[in-house]
């Protein structure tokens, strides 16, 4: 036997498991790090395919925590931990918690209500218990202990105890050293201590987000910089400023600097103060949103009992604020109907016509009392079901259960596209009005079913009397070789003035 062959005889074969598809295979050669052993050429690309996506998974982590410590949400929760000298606020939360207080966050924004120049706002995010307990604990900065309120109530309640079943709040024992936050720690450290708290959950949360926004002081330098950097500025600064320079200027220097980049003279603020929300209808989301996620039942009978007081008062407000323009809009839809559906009742003068100052008090009183015990509800606190309801009831009462409805707007008959698709938007604006009406014993439900029958009937009256008028238009008309024709090239009506099928009609929703 030639040497070759007793070498290629006395070769010896090792058993492996392939780390990437865990399947057994032999080889010749001995490898003693289980991670490079691969049975296929694939398995080994596969292998570098998954540590490149690590990499770059971890490299956008990294990129999404910087952008979490410049953006107004992570700045918020910054500012809280500051506030309550400890990052254990932001205990218990998950990954879909934390997304649920973003959401919270952003909400909370569109309310609007800032007045740059007094540096007040309108509202405020409220703690259910409170930022710094009686006994030590600290309220939790979570969505189950946060509700969005009006600031002046909110400053009166400060930091007393209200409700033990309510809310969140960590206790005193809990709060450990380690975890509090210092006069000289700086964002990025408290940020740090945040993800330490919570873990794989914050390190997820950042992994899932989309791109968090900057702030509006961290937005600007960017984009002076990027200027700067560019060269698109239509006017260069005098100095050249590195991004961490800019950072740390006041928001006012930032300002200035932008418009003279731009070629401006002057700032441009926008002022959201114009735009803020009605108090019921930010009261009437956060209530609803309680009603369903608060762990405590009785906070939820109480945010249940409010949402009711405060549909009926709104749609109230709403019939008499212009139907396109008014803030309460929101709670008395008017596409495709007209409806005045409660009338006030004058309890102090029901013998004859009452002033309008007094009427005006009247009304001013009514709103107030609701809306204080929008508050109170919302933070715990038990409220005078009997009182409000009664308060409510004796001065509003039923005018018209039936809404007149409009003939179909071509718009939004094409938007919805079907006939069975109007009908079911039509029934879901008069329902939400006939709910609260019908929780507040304002009507009874044969009242309501009356209404949900007429209801088509109407729609139907409305088409004819559309079809009439579509019809009697002049371009309709034409005298033509000394005959009158009144249907000159008539050639069908729109779809939107086609009766709807009968099979095609769904039945009404259930109350």
């Amino acid at each position: 036997m030639s040497p070759s062959k007793a070498k290629k005889n006395n070769t010896r074969n090792y058993s492996y498991t392939c780390y990437t598809c865990n399947s057994p295979y032999t080889g010749r050669r001995e490898q003693a790090d289980k991670t490079k052993r691969f049975c296929k050429d694939s398995c080994r690309k596969a292998k570098s395919r998954g540590a490149d996506k690590a990499t770059k998974r971890r490299s956008r982590i990294e990129e999404q925590f910087t952008r979490f410590c410049k953006s107004s949400f992570g700045q918020w929760i910054i500012r809280e931990c500051f506030q309550a000298n400890t990052v254990c606020i932001m205990m218990g939360h998950t990954t879909a918690s934390l997304f649920e207080l973003e959401q919270f966050h952003n909400r909370y924004y569109k309310c609007y209500g800032f007045n740059p120049d007094e540096r007040m706002s309108v509202y405020h995010r409220c703690h259910i218990q409170a930022r710094k307990g009686v006994d030590g604990s600290v309220g939790a900065l979570h969505p189950l202990n946060l509700f969005i309120g009006l600031s002046l109530l909110n400053q009166q309640a400060g930091n007393k105890f209200i409700s033990a079943d309510a809310g969140l709040s960590i206790p005193a024992h809990k709060l450990l050293k380690k975890w509090q936050v210092g006069v000289g720690d700086t964002n990025k450290q408290v940020a740090k201590k945040v993800s330490a708290l919570l873990g794989e959950e914050f390190v997820e949360y950042l992994a899932q987000s989309s791109a968090l926004k900057l702030d509006t002081l961290h937005t600007l330098a960017q984009r002076i910089y990027n200027r700067q950097q560019k060269g698109t500025a239509v006017r260069e600064l005098e100095d050249s400023y590195t991004l961490g320079q800019l950072e740390q200027l006041l928001l006012e220097q930032l300002e200035l600097m932008d418009a003279y980049q731009r070629g401006k003279d002057s700032v441009a603020r926008f002022k959201p103060e114009l735009h803020t929300r009605a108090a019921l209808c930010v009261y009437a989301d956060e209530l609803e949103r309680m009603a369903v996620v608060s762990p405590s039942q009785r906070h939820r009978d109480n945010c249940i009992f409010m949402l009711g007081l405060v549909r009926v008062l709104g749609i109230y407000i709403a019939q008499r604020e212009c139907p396109l323009e008014g803030a309460h809009k929101s709670f008395l839809p008017q596409k495709g109907i007209e409806w005045q559906p409660l009338v006030y009742m004058n309890w102090q003068q029901p013998w004859g016509k009452p002033s309008k100052q007094l009427v005006d008090a009247d009304h001013q009183l009514l709103i107030a009392s609701i809306t204080d015990h929008c508050y109170h509800a919302l933070s715990g606190a038990d409220i005078s079901k009997g009182l409000l309801c009664a308060r409510l009831l004796k001065r509003l009462d039923v005018a018209a259960l039936m809404p007149r409805v409009l003939i179909p707007d071509e718009q939004r008959f094409k938007k919805l596209g079907t006939w069975p698709d109007y009908i079911t938007a039509l029934y879901a604006d008069a329902e939400q009005v006939w709910k609260p009406l019908l929780a507040l014993d304002l009507c009874t439900v044969e009242q309501v079913e009356a209404a949900r029958t007429s209801l088509l009937d109407c729609l139907h009256s409305a088409i004819e009397k559309g079809r009439r008028d579509y019809l009697a238009q002049p371009r309709f008309k034409r005298m033509h070789r000394g005959r009158y024709y009144d249907q000159w090239g008539f050639k069908g009506y729109p779809a939107h003035l086609e009766p709807p099928p009968v099979a095609a009609e769904p039945s009404p929703l259930a109350a």
